[in-house]
């Protein structure tokens, strides 16, 4: 897929729409964020550094009892506590599996990787599209990248807040099994330090290409227009 201008204009026709208070929830839009708020709300998932996967419940006990046990530091809980590589996950491996669960084509990246590796890489290599830094643009189901820390963006408030859905750790971490966390009216320009990337899977780009082009179709006068919330 190329960046051309139709391909632009989608993303900021996108942006528009949601500006005005429109607020999409197309079908894979709503798979990614009805994935991510199902780890939430039916999973108790401890933060581990490098871990990548959630196992059965079993798992996931056997890991939270041994952490509250012995309360490894946050960089060592994999060594300490072995049984936490079956049921455990950190920022994001997160995401990854939100995307890979949801239904979406996912290959996992490191956050360090998602600010480094230019536009091009993330979208051959990853299928993830670079749209910039500015909080106006980013959508639900988004990627919200920061220095070391990435979120996935639940709804966008019209003061630059917006409620997110992450993994965490350190001091926002309230106790084993409760890794998975909702925070809502965070500052998205600096929630943790600058905001340094928004990153959208490309199927919900395509998503929303198809049904920009589709409402184009069908408009009398030929232009487009912000759809309706469904």
């Amino acid at each position: 897929m190329r960046y051309g201008k139709l391909f632009l204009s989608v993303l900021l026709l996108a942006s528009g729409w949601l500006a005005l208070g429109q607020t999409l929830f197309l079908p894979r839009q709503q798979r990614v964020l009805d994935q991510a708020r199902y780890v939430l709300e039916h999973w108790s998932i401890s933060y581990v550094y490098g871990g990548s996967s959630w196992g059965d419940r079993n798992d996931c006990e056997q890991c939270n009892s041994c952490l509250a046990a012995k309360k490894p530091d946050k960089t060592l809980r994999l060594a300490v506590c072995p049984s936490c590589s079956s049921c455990s996950l950190d920022c994001s491996h997160f995401t990854y599996e939100v995307f890979k669960h949801a239904g979406l084509s996912a290959r996992y990246l490191t956050t360090a990787l998602m600010n480094r590796l230019d536009a091009p890489t993330l979208l051959r290599d990853y299928h993830l599209v670079d749209i910039g830094r500015r909080s106006q643009r980013a959508l639900p189901g988004d990627l919200l990248v920061y220095d070391g820390h990435v979120v996935m963006l639940e709804k966008r408030h019209r003061d630059g807040r917006g409620d997110i859905i992450h993994v965490t750790s350190g001091r926002d971490l309230r106790g084993p099994g409760l890794g998975v966390q909702r925070e809502r009216l965070a500052a998205i320009d600096s929630y943790r330090g600058p905001l340094l990337r928004i990153l959208r899977h490309v199927e919900l780009v395509q998503e929303l290409r198809h049904v920009f082009l589709e409402r184009k179709r069908l408009s009398p006068s030929g232009g487009a227009k912000g759809p309706a919330a469904p």
